[in-house]
């Protein structure tokens, strides 16, 4: 894959930088007792605010042992409500007709973060880090399931972790970007899964769901690699992964 134009991957870039300001600004205002229909209305919101008109895929959000549920993106569920304690799994990707940003992470109210967090919380950012051109999809994969085993979790995403980024280019310009770019990301190709061979390159997000049986957690984020360059979007060091 050639390196992205400079242009191209500044956009990128600040659409990350506005989603992680955005989930900021949703996990400031999250509180217990909501439900997920609540926190979906709440986030929708906030990005028409935030000047997002469209979405890569539709806001995600799990509460309590939903999360641990390996349905792709279920609705909302106005039943399903914040509990002090329980973890709250959200995955946002707003975007523009020209980009968009992808960035999740998992909070609990009213108690201290359970370990699960925070097990969950490096295994991203040690898949972000072990991240090269000189490694394959497939090895990023193997290292989030191996992390998992040595925590005595399990992989709740077994089939991918994470997915490649498409830019605006090629056939997706001249079509509803970027849900086209949503729909060509279903390819096995563009996923991170065990059995993709390809070099990691390009921008990527990972977003392995860790899960204790109970309760799942996850923390998602995009990598762009060309060659020796590496950049984390929307961040301006490795340290800044899963805060906000």
């Amino acid at each position: 894959m050639t390196a992205l134009d400079p242009g191209v991957l500044d956009a990128f870039d600040q659409h990350q930088r506005r989603a992680i300001s955005l989930l900021g600004q949703i996990t400031g205002e999250l509180a217990v007792g909501l439900s997920e229909v609540d926190v979906d209305e709440l986030i929708r919101e906030k990005a028409l605010a935030a000047g997002f008109d469209r979405w890569f895929h539709p806001p995600e959000i799990r509460i309590g042992p939903r999360a641990a549920d390996d349905k792709i993106r279920p609705r909302p569920s106005s039943k399903a409500r914040i509990q002090a304690g329980d973890p709250v799994v959200l995955s946002l990707a707003p975007a523009s007709s020209e980009a968009f940003g992808e960035v999740g992470t998992t909070v609990v109210l009213d108690a201290d973060e359970p370990a699960l967090l925070g097990v969950a919380r490096e295994c991203t950012r040690g898949c972000v880090g072990y991240a090269s051109h000189l490694k394959t999809v497939g090895e990023i994969f193997v290292f989030a399931k191996a992390w998992a085993v040595n925590h005595r979790l399990t992989l709740s995403n077994p089939r991918s972790i994470g997915h490649r980024l498409l830019p605006k280019n090629g056939t997706l310009r001249d079509h509803d970007y970027p849900h086209t770019a949503h729909f060509a990301t279903w390819l096995r190709r563009h996923q991170v899964h065990f059995l993709n061979p390809s070099r990691v390159d390009g921008m990527w997000m990972m977003r392995p769901l860790l899960s204790d049986g109970n309760f799942a957690a996850s923390f998602a984020e995009v990598v762009y690699i060309n060659g020796d360059e590496k950049r984390v979007l929307g961040r301006d060091s490795l340290d800044e992964i899963g805060t906000f």
